[in-house]
Formats: C-alpha cells, sequence, structure tokens
C-alpha cells in the first residue's frame, strides 16, 4: 500500500481551489485604451523648457509656452506666449496625463529592439492600427505610411525614441486626432516633410525636421523643443463622421373617405362598411378598416399603385371617385396627397302585390273508396226433428217438454248403471 502523501493533497487542494476561482471569474476582459485629461496644457501647441525656432516661416496655432524663448518667433494664433499664466500650471498638468497614460496596460507588446511601425505585421494588417496601448522595448519609428483606423484611444509607448522618415505619413480614419498619443523615453524627432498626427509627451526633448505639418502638440516642459519652417496645430477633433445614412424615401398620403346615400329606404351609416387598401394583394398596415366620412382613414405609404376596395353589402352600391379609377385603383408618387372615395347608394326594393282573395265554394263530396261490409247472419241452432213444425200458433209447450224428457232419460241411464253395477 502506497504511504499518503501530505504534499500532494494539499498541491491538488490548491490546483482545485485555483480551477473553481477561474471558472467563477471567467475570461479576463481586456480593458481599452483611454484618453486622459490634458488639463491646461491642452491649449498648447509647443510647451517646453527651452523653445528654439531660427528659421522663419513656423507657424504655431496654439499657445506656446517657454522660459528660454526662440530666436524668430513663430506665427500663428496663441493666446498665451512665454513663461506667462497658466504656463507653470500646464507644466504640471502635463506630467499628470503622462502619469495616466503610463499606467495603462499594454494591449499589445512588439518583439524586442526597434520597430518599424509602417512595415510591422505581427500586430495585425499591414500599416493599419487599431485602438490600443502599443508597447515596445526599443525604438518605434513611423517609416512610411500609418493608418490609425477606428474610433478609441492610441496610446505608442517605446522604451526607446521616436522617430520618423522623411516624407513620412500618419492618417487618421474614424479617429479624433486629441486621442493619439506617443510617449517616447528617450528624443523625438521627426523627419522633413513628416504628416505626423497626436500628442508627444516627452521631458527627453522633441525636434521636428523642416516643412513637416503635424496636428497635435509638443509637449516638453522639461525640456527642449526645436522647430523649422513647421507647421503645429493643436487639433480640435478631426474625426471622420460617421457616414450619414441614405434619407428614407417621401412617404405619400392616401386619405380613404366613405360616403352613404339612403335616398331609398337604407338607414346604413358610414361604420357599416369594412374597407381596404391593398399592395399586391395584401393589405397594407392599418387595413382593413371602418368606413369613415371626410376627411376619411389617413394611410401613409411609399409610392406604388394601390387598390382600395371594400366587403360587399347586397343591399348598397359602389362607385368611386376622387383619384382612384372606377375600380378602386390609385398610383402613388413620394411626397403626393391624394384622396379617394368610396360612394354606396342604397338599393330600391319594390313592394310585395297584395294577392286577391278567392270566394269560399262547397266542396263537392268524394265517394268513399272503402265498401261497406255485408253484416254477417246470426246462425239459428236447429232442435230435434219432432214431427211437429215450428208453429208459433202451436199450443205444445216445448220449453217444459224437451227439459223434462232429457231429465227423464238421464234419470233412467243412471238407474241402468247403479243395476249393472250390483
Amino acid at each position: 500500500m502506497k504511504p499518503f502523501c501530505k504534499n500532494s493533497m494539499v498541491n491538488a487542494l490548491v490546483i482545485s481551489f485555483v480551477f473553481i476561482m477561474l471558472g467563477l471569474i471567467g475570461p479576463m476582459a481586456t480593458l481599452a485604451a483611454t484618453t486622459p485629461s490634458l488639463g491646461l496644457a491642452a491649449s498648447y501647441g509647443v510647451l517646453s523648457s527651452t523653445y528654439t525656432n531660427t528659421t522663419a516661416g513656423t507657424t504655431i496655432n496654439g499657445d506656446i509656452g517657454f522660459t528660454t524663448g526662440p530666436a524668430v518667433a513663430p506665427l500663428g494664433t496663441h493666446t498665451n506666449y512665454g513663461s506667462g499664466i497658466p504656463y507653470a500650471t500646464a507644466g504640471a498638468d502635463q506630467g499628470a496625463a503622462l502619469s495616466a497614460l503610463n499606467s495603462q496596460a499594454c494591449t499589445f507588446t512588439f518583439g524586442g529592439g526597434a520597430i518599424n511601425l509602417s512595415t510591422d505585421i505581427t500586430h495585425g494588417a499591414v500599416g493599419v492600427y487599431a485602438p490600443g496601448v502599443y508597447c515596445s522595448s526599443g525604438a518605434m519609428d513611423v517609416g512610411g505610411p500609418l493608418t490609425l483606423s477606428g474610433s478609441g484611444t492610441y496610446i505608442f509607448r517605446p522604451v526607446g525614441a521616436l522617430t520618423s522618415t522623411a516624407g513620412a505619413t500618419v492618417t487618421l480614419s474614424g479617429v479624433c486626432a486629441n486621442d493619439v498619443f506617443w510617449t517616447p523615453a528617450a528624443a523625438t524627432t521627426l523627419a522633413a516633410n513628416t504628416t505626423f498626427v497626436g500628442t508627444v509627451i516627452s521631458d527627453a526633448g522633441i525636434t521636428v525636421g523642416a516643412n513637416t505639418t503635424w496636428t497635435g502638440r509638443a509637449l516638453s516642459s522639461g525640456g527642449t523643443t526645436t522647430t523649422d519652417t513647421d507647421t503645429i496645430t493643436v487639433p480640435t477633433c478631426t474625426a471622420t463622421p460617421p457616414p450619414t445614412p441614405p434619407a428614407a424615401p417621401a412617404l405619400a398620403t392616401l386619405h380613404v373617405v366613405k360616403q352613404v346615400v339612403n335616398n331609398s329606404g337604407g338607414t346604413a351609416a358610414a361604420a357599416l362598411f369594412n374597407l381596404h387598401v391593398k399592395l399586391s394583394g395584401t393589405d397594407v398596415a392599418g387595413s382593413p378598416a371602418a368606413g369613415i366620412a371626410a376627411p376619411g382613414t389617413s394611410y401613409s405609404l411609399a409610392a406604388g399603385t394601390y387598390v382600395v376596395s371594400e366587403d360587399a353589402n347586397a343591399f348598397y352600391t359602389p362607385s368611386f371617385s376622387g383619384d382612384c379609377d372606377s375600380s378602386g385603383n390609385v398610383t402613388l408618387s413620394a411626397g403626393e396627397n391624394k384622396v379617394c372615395t368610396i360612394t354606396n347608394t342604397d338599393i330600391a326594393v319594390a313592394p310585395d302585390p297584395t294577392p286577391t282573395p278567392t270566394p269560399a265554394s262547397t266542396p263537392t263530396p268524394t265517394p268513399d273508396p272503402t265498401p261497406t261490409p255485408t253484416p254477417t247472419p246470426t246462425p239459428v241452432p236447429l232442435l230435434p226433428n219432432t214431427g211437429i213444425g215450428p208453429d208459433g200458433n202451436s199450443s205444445a209447450p216445448w220449453n217444459i217438454i224437451v227439459p223434462t224428457g232429457i231429465f227423464v232419460a238421464l234419470f233412467l241411464f243412471y238407474l241402468a248403471r247403479k243395476k249393472w253395477a250390483i
């Protein structure tokens, strides 16, 4: 018999508990990236400790903050310029936003080393990115076309530098530029003629190559920002609005009016009649309905040809007028307003003729075909032939003689029997 192993039992219990808890918790949902508040830093196109611009032609559409200013002031619209209020507070808000961005979990992590975002295929379709937090252990480079597709927040977080190659482009599809962030741990360098989108937050320094067009912000309140004949515009929301669905076709309106004419004694009202509006033999919504006098029953219908009808009534004759033809057909175009009237006229009923009474006559008796039965005569009993005729005038009392004779005969017969017995 194997010895009992206490440690094995404990391990089994622990493993079972873990599986049970996983079953209760279910699969962990991936948290979507979120856009933090930039606070007062949101209005700044350039926010840095030292801002360097030595060439005319740079345009900043947004506030510009610095403690050491540029040799050549940029053009553009900016309410705040320099180190005045709200510069200090904007720098603190920049730091809070960076902390919020860096605290979000990576939804995708690239392989080790530098990564070219424009050519990578490990994350999905080449050059196309969905909302999420993209992390790398090395530098990130926009080495060509890059498309951000779909509404949501985009965070690119390289541990190394952020760079672009000359002529690289970042394009948005259904995305707001305020929801795109770049948070490199090392310096940011955008090459000449780059078309860039999003807010870069990095105190390691930001350098913008000549003729770069940037919709976003260069926030480096603890570092240096350098521009050269560039245009930086603080975004509002440049998200592509969803396509407008095609407008539903305008509907037509059909009024079905019921009129009843009672000239010949009829008493029916409009509501007695059941009316139909049909398309291809099928009742439309709301049909059938009881008849209603003007303005009638209204139907909102798509363009097409409809048939107006009613249930038959043997006491009324129907007829159509208005926009219906004689059979009740009506054709509607979008936006039209038409009226179809059904008139029912009562049918006159001829009175029944009064019958002429026939004078009463005495009926001729009819012979009874049943024959009257002939009565059967009652038989008369025959008397013994005595030689004396049954004369009613005879003086002999036969009613005494006959019974006496019978009695005497019976008595003699009795005596004879008695004698024989002796």
